[in-house]
């Protein structure tokens, strides 16, 4: 008994060291998370000539076809289509050659993506002076293109 005892003893004075494995196993779950979503937002870059109204957004941007309207012109992925002054001149409700644009992008995707499921919105960044008049216009020829959900970028308050 008194082996025992002294062995027993003996292994108490030792001190174990810490379990550092399951403490790096939290470290790399919490830096993978950081990263995977750190990356999530889009950034919409504005025209220098396009100033944005506020308004208070929950929502963050997602990935889609961009048409910007300035007091010069409306550009759809960084393209120019067509002048303001010809859409605010026109009687018609839907802009045809903002459609064709919208269109001959969505074959594009299609074609590249070998697939007809092809996400299908358009986010509109239009200068706080546009008129409404001219927005229904935009967002007419972007529905009559297949486009119909439609998304206004603002700035954050």
């Amino acid at each position: 008994m008194s082996r025992k005892r002294r062995a027993h003893k003996e292994r108490a004075g030792d001190t174990t060291g810490m379990m550092l494995t399951s403490l790096m196993d939290i470290f790399i779950v919490l830096v993978l998370y950081l990263l995977v979503n750190q990356s999530s937002g889009i950034v919409l870059e504005t025209p220098d000539h396009v100033v944005l109204p506020d308004s208070g957004v929950d929502t963050l941007p997602r990935q889609s076809i961009q048409i910007v309207l300035s007091d010069r012109d409306v550009r759809i992925q960084g393209e120019p289509v067509i002048s303001m002054r010809d859409v605010v001149a026109s009687d018609e409700a839907e802009i045809a050659p903002i459609r064709q644009a919208i269109e001959r992008i969505k074959g594009e995707a299609e074609k590249r993506q070998e697939q007809a499921g092809v996400d299908t919105e358009v986010t509109i960044v239009a200068d706080r002076n546009v008129p409404y008049k001219v927005l229904k216009k935009i967002m007419v020829s972007s529905s009559d293109a297949g486009y119909g959900k439609i998304s206004f970028a603002v700035n954050q308050k």
